[in-house]
C-alpha cells in the first residue's frame, strides 16, 4: 500500500471515529436524561470523573513508544520495534496495576466516607462502580499498545477502525442498558465486559496481521523508560496545556461576567471548534507516515507530508471558518433559539480555531518523531501566560473587556504558530522560501496530497 493509500485509508478510519464520537454525544445524552433523570446522571458523571484521571498513569509512554516503534520499523529495525513493543506492554501492565491500586484507594476512601458517595446509589454501589471504571481505564493502556502495534506495522487505518468499532460497541451496550432502565452498575459492568472482549479480539487481529511483533520472541527493551521518559512526560504536558486553554477561559468569564456569558461563550466555541475537529482527522492520518519517514531517514517525504497537510488544513479551515462566520446567526437560532448569538465572539473564536489548526498540523513533524519536549514546555508557558493576559484585559469595561479577552486567546495561537512553523522547517530540513513556494504551487494546481 502506498503512502497516499495509507493516508486516505487512515482519513476514512479517523473520520469514522469522529462520527462515532459525535453520534455518541448526541444520542446517548438524551437517553441518560430520559431514563435516569438529571440527578442520577449527574452522580454518574461525578463518579466517572474520578477514574478518568487514572488514564494519566502511564505518563504518556504509550504515545512516545508508538512513535519509536513506527520509526524503528520504518528504518527496517524490526527487532528494535519488537523490543519497544514488549517494553511498552510491560509499562502498560504496570500502569494498569497502578490504576487499579489508585481506583481501590478511591473506593476505600468512599467506603469510609472520606470521599462522598452518590446519595441515590449509596456507598456500596458507588464503590463497585468506581472499581469497575478503574478496570476500564486499566484495559485502555493495553488498547493503546495494540494500536501502536498496528501503526508501526503499516496497518494504522485497520487498527483505528477496530478501536472505533470497540467504542461503538460500548456505546450500543450503554444505549441498550438505558433503554431497558437498568442500573448504573449494570452499565459499568457490561461496558467493561465489552471492552475486555474487544481488546482480546484486537490482540488476536494484531497477532494475525503482524506476527513479526511476537515471533521470534525477543526480550523487552530494558532502557525504554529511561530513554523515553522526557518525550513521555512531554506528551503529558499537552493535556495540561489544553486544560488551561479550554477550561481557563470558562472559569475566567464566569468570574468576570457571570454564568450567562459562560453559556454563550461555550456555545460559540463549540461551533467555532468544528473545523479543528475535522483537521484532527487529517493529523491522525498523517502522523504515522511522518514517524515512518523519519525512521527511514527520508526528510524529503516528511517535507512533502508537512507541506501537503499544511496547505490542505489552511485552505479547508479558512473556507470552513468563513462559512461558519456567515451562517453563524442562522445556525445559532436553530440550535440555541433566538437571543443567544454573539457574532463578535464567534468570529474571534473562529480566528483562534483556524490559527490553532494551522500550527497543530505543523506540530506533527515534532510530535510524531518524539522531538516535542521543547514544544510541550512552550505550549504550557504560552497558554498560562495567555490566560493571565486574558484575565488582565478581560477586566476592561464593556465590550472592550470581551474583545480584550478574546484577543489574548488569539495571541496565544499566533505565538504558537510563530514558534512551531520554523521549528518544523528546521526539523524537516525545510526553509521558508522553499516551503512557501511549494504551497503557492499547490494552491495554483489544487493538488494537496
Amino acid at each position: 500500500m502506498s503512502v497516499r493509500q495509507r493516508i486516505f485509508a487512515a482519513l476514512a478510519a479517523n473520520g469514522f471515529g469522529q462520527a462515532v464520537t459525535i453520534a455518541t454525544q448526541v444520542l446517548l445524552t438524551p437517553l441518560y436524561f430520559r431514563h435516569w433523570g438529571a440527578d442520577l446522571y449527574g452522580d454518574w458523571l461525578m463518579l466517572s470523573a474520578i477514574p478518568a484521571y487514572l488514564a494519566l498513569a502511564d505518563l504518556g509512554v504509550s504515545s512516545a513508544a508508538g512513535n519509536e516503534m513506527a520509526m524503528r520499523a520504518g528504518a527496517g529495525n524490526l527487532r528494535g520495534a519488537q523490543q519497544t513493543f514488549r517494553g511498552a506492554q510491560g509499562v502498560a501492565w504496570l500502569a494498569a496495576a497502578l490504576a487499579l491500586l489508585l481506583g481501590a484507594i478511591a473506593a476505600g476512601l468512599t467506603w469510609f466516607g472520606a470521599l462522598p458517595a452518590s446519595p441515590r446509589l449509596g456507598t456500596g454501589l458507588s464503590v463497585a462502580i468506581l472499581l469497575g471504571l478503574a478496570a476500564q481505564v486499566a484495559l485502555g493502556f493495553s488498547g493503546a499498545v495494540v494500536q501502536a502495534g498496528f501503526r508501526c506495522a503499516g496497518f494504522n487505518a485497520f487498527g483505528t477502525t477496530w478501536s472505533n468499532l470497540a467504542r461503538l460497541a460500548e456505546a450500543a451496550v450503554a444505549a441498550l442498558v438505558l433503554l431497558r432502565g437498568l442500573s448504573p452498575l449494570t452499565l459499568c459492568l457490561l461496558t467493561l465486559a465489552v471492552r475486555a472482549v474487544m481488546l482480546l479480539w484486537q490482540w488476536a487481529l494484531l497477532r494475525r496481521r503482524c506476527d513479526w511483533l511476537f515471533h521470534p520472541r525477543v526480550p523487552a527493551d530494558p532502557h525504554l523508560l529511561r530513554r523515553l521518559l522526557w518525550p513521555s512526560l512531554a506528551f503529558m504536558a499537552f493535556p495540561v496545556g489544553y486544560a488551561i486553554a479550554l477550561q481557563g477561559p470558562i472559569l475566567l468569564i464566569g468570574a468576570l461576567h457571570g454564568s450567562a456569558a459562560v453559556a454563550v461563550f461555550s456555545a460559540m466555541r463549540t461551533l467555532a471548534r468544528l473545523p479543528v475537529q475535522l483537521t484532527n482527522v487529517l493529523n491522525n492520518a498523517v502522523s504515522p507516515e511522518v514517524s515512518r519517514a523519519h525512521g527511514e531517514g527520508d526528510l524529503a517525504q516528511i517535507r512533502r507530508l508537512h507541506r501537503s497537510a499544511w496547505a490542505l488544513t489552511t485552505g479547508a479551515g479558512l473556507l470552513a471558518c468563513a462559512g461558519l462566520a456567515l451562517l453563524g446567526p442562522w445556525i445559532s437560532r436553530l440550535w440555541l433559539g433566538p437571543g443567544h448569538h454573539d457574532q463578535l465572539t464567534l468570529v474571534m473564536l473562529l480566528a483562534v480555531s483556524w490559527v490553532s489548526a494551522v500550527w497543530n498540523v505543523s506540530s506533527i513533524v515534532l510530535t510524531a518523531t518524539n522531538a516535542h519536549v521543547r514544544l510541550s514546555a512552550i505550549f504550557l508557558v504560552v497558554n498560562a501566560s495567555g490566560l493571565g493576559l486574558a484575565a488582565l484585559l478581560g477586566r476592561l469595561p464593556g465590550e472592550a473587556g470581551q474583545a480584550g479577552l478574546l484577543a489574548a486567546l488569539l495571541a496565544v495561537e499566533v505565538t504558537m504558530l510563530a514558534w512551531v512553523l520554523p521549528a518544523a522547517w528546521r526539523h524537516s530540513g525545510d526553509g521558508a522560501r522553499a516551503f512557501w513556494g511549494w504551497v503557492g504551487q499547490a494552491v495554483r494546481r489544487s493538488r494537496w496530497l
